[in-house]
């Protein structure tokens, strides 16, 4: 989908558009519902669930165009080699391509989390790629039992193996991968034994409790009683614990329980998510592609400009010096703002194209991509990741410091992550570098649009700057030097200082491990709020009408909120929240939003304040 410029109407009708879509509802009480509550009526057709993810998708739509167009003869390696893992994942794949994946990764010496992306990627047929951590396996496993798709009966098998058939299988593998295969079948009875005792025919469970579908390509064993929401929890923790040798020969045996003669079918991956796993595993390369075929939008002075006046307003409040920190403390605070900076792209900045492709091409000299191996391809790339992880951690124990990151400059190629930092619209501070890196897909309508009124801008991208400005002020990036050396002093005087105590313990309690999100949020939203309507030696001018204050005030926070518009209202990321939670955690105490829509004194508790 492409959007033309006109979407700066657009954008500003769909203020008014969501506000009457829901005239009842209180935005002292529930902003979200007011700023956002018909999102998803008027999105119910779109191929994203929310206002980041359709930021995502118009990107990887651009990437997918470009890359469907034929290669040209001076291409160079890592864009060849980004046209060939697109390539492969657009080919139908086949449970036989499955099958020769997973006898390559199980007869590896050290199977690692990205063989086992790999393998439960393939198995299960899975869309979009899975880049497990040791903190997450646990929660990918409930997410794969969880599919909301009907489970096919003729390419998978549900009934726990047997005796004959797991001798017979055991014949058959590439290689014998545990020492004692006594062990091993005990291991494997013992666990299809738990899953398989979970489930009752008793019909007193509430429909919302039951997963009312078996999984698609569910190839293990599956209760045949109804199965509860707890239930999946349990069966995740049984297969998380299994090591990763384990459960690779598992899922191999019982797919080749199946694969003789059974299945033929095979399926596809969409263009948009190929075009997404391009970007993830191949990072530099598809920003490279991108970038060269829509030049770089002229916009560094205008975010350099508010990054400018939010470290000004920030400044103040660190000169305020409500904690009473001391001198040197304070010293060490105003100096590191002051170094703070902001890079635009996670492609060099301020280099020659000729320097921006050579260094490209060394970083990914050693990646060779083959056309027609898409899993064979995610292996390469994802172990290309980790080896370049790898490698900065051992610099870091040997020197005491990280090889790239605590260097990198306008000039250095940003180490990205899969499915991380990097890989998609989101602006991110790195603390050992003291800097923000804005993507440039962040920069793309629907949420930016060069020459856009200026309070779209503060409002939505402002306090994005803010929100990650203030992450280096936290309790745990404040003790980071702008030249990513922790210091002690700071930190003793942190665990010393009673009111910043106060209010960190504050956070904890109400947010728990959310606290430092939160506090971001409503630091950000505070600071491109007084950046806008405040004024300042910094100010640059801005239409700021005394008869229609108010009205703009409701704008700025109507704009602010919807960039959170999604599907996934309720759903409880990881460090953030809900993104109903985000919203309205973020305006609750925050006494300009309370005068703009007349909520009268806040009901609930104070603000947490760490400045």
């Amino acid at each position: 989908m492409h959007f033309k410029l006109r979407l700066l109407e657009l954008i500003v009708g769909l203020l008014v558009v969501q506000v009457k879509s829901h005239p009842q509802a209180d935005p002292c009480q529930n902003f979200y519902k007011v700023a956002c509550g018909n999102w998803s009526a008027s999105h119910a057709t779109d191929s994203y669930e929310s206002f980041m993810d359709r930021l995502d998708y118009n990107y990887q739509e651009k990437l997918a165009d470009l890359l469907d167009n034929e290669r040209e003869d001076d291409e160079p390696h890592f864009l060849q080699q980004l046209r060939n893992f697109y390539t492969a994942c657009r080919k139908p794949l086949s449970q036989d391509q499955v099958l020769r994946i997973l006898e390559h990764l199980i007869v590896m010496e050290n199977i690692q989390n990205e063989e086992l992306s790999v393998g439960l990627t393939a198995a299960f047929r899975l869309q979009v790629l899975i880049d497990l951590n040791d903190s997450n396996t646990y929660d990918i496993w409930k997410q794969l039992m969880s599919h909301r798709k009907h489970w096919d009966p003729n390419t998978t098998n549900r009934e726990p193996l047997t005796r004959e058939m797991f001798d017979k299988l055991w014949a058959s593998l590439p290689k014998i991968p545990f020492p004692f295969k006594e062990y091993y079948w005990r291991e494997l009875s013992e666990l299809e034994e738990k899953i398989m005792s979970y489930g009752s025919e008793d019909d007193g469970f509430d429909s919302g409790d039951l997963v009312t579908r078996i999984p698609p390509f569910w190839m293990m064993p599956w209760p045949n009683g109804n199965i509860t929401y707890e239930n999946l929890s349990q069966m995740a923790h049984w297969l998380d614990i299994k090591a990763n040798e384990f459960i690779l020969t598992y899922i191999y045996m019982r797919l080749k329980l199946v694969a003789e003669g059974v299945s033929t079918e095979s399926w596809h991956i969409d263009r948009d998510q190929c075009a997404e796993q391009s970007r993830q595993i191949l990072s530099h390369p598809a920003a490279w592609l991108v970038e060269k075929n829509h030049p770089r939008l002229k916009e560094e002075p205008v975010l350099q400009d508010i990054f400018a006046e939010l470290k000004q307003r920030f400044g103040q409040k660190l000169l305020a010096n409500r904690n009473n920190f001391t001198r040197s403390t304070q010293h060490f605070l105003l100096g590191k703002l002051k170094r703070m900076r902001l890079r635009l792209s996670i492609l060099p900045r301020n280099s020659s194209a000729q320097s921006m492709v050579r260094r490209i091409e060394r970083h990914y000299r050693d990646v060779h991509m083959n056309a027609s191996d898409y899993f064979g391809n995610l292996h390469i790339g994802l172990n290309h990741s980790r080896s370049h992880k790898k490698y900065a951690q051992l610099w870091a124990i040997v020197f005491g410091r990280q090889l790239i990151p605590s260097r990198i400059s306008k000039s250095d190629l940003y180490p990205t992550q899969v499915r991380g930092y990097g890989t998609y619209a989101s602006a991110f501070y790195i603390v050992k570098q003291n800097m923000l890196i804005v993507p440039l897909s962040l920069l793309e309508p629907p949420f930016y649009t060069h020459g856009q009124p200026s309070i779209l801008t503060y409002s939505a991208l402002g306090f994005i700057l803010g929100h990650e400005l203030s992450h280096g002020f936290d309790s745990e990036g404040m003790t980071f030097s702008s030249h990513g050396v922790g210091s002690s002093a700071v930190d003793r005087e942190l665990d010393r200082n009673p009111r910043f105590q106060q209010e960190l313990g504050c956070l904890r309690r109400r947010f728990g491990r959310k606290r430092y999100e939160k506090f971001a949020d409503a630091s950000g939203l505070e600071l491109a709020y007084s950046a806008y309507f405040d004024t300042a030696q910094t100010d640059h001018k801005r239409n700021r009408s005394a008869e229609e204050l108010v009205t703009q005030k409701q704008q700025f926070f109507h704009n602010f909120a919807q960039f959170f518009c999604s599907d996934k209202e309720l759903l409880q990321a990881h460090d953030h929240g809900s993104d109903r939670k985000r919203v309205n955690d973020a305006v609750a105490h925050f006494e300009p939003f309370r005068e703009a829509f007349s909520c009268g004194p806040s009901p609930r508790r104070r603000q947490c304040r760490l400045y």
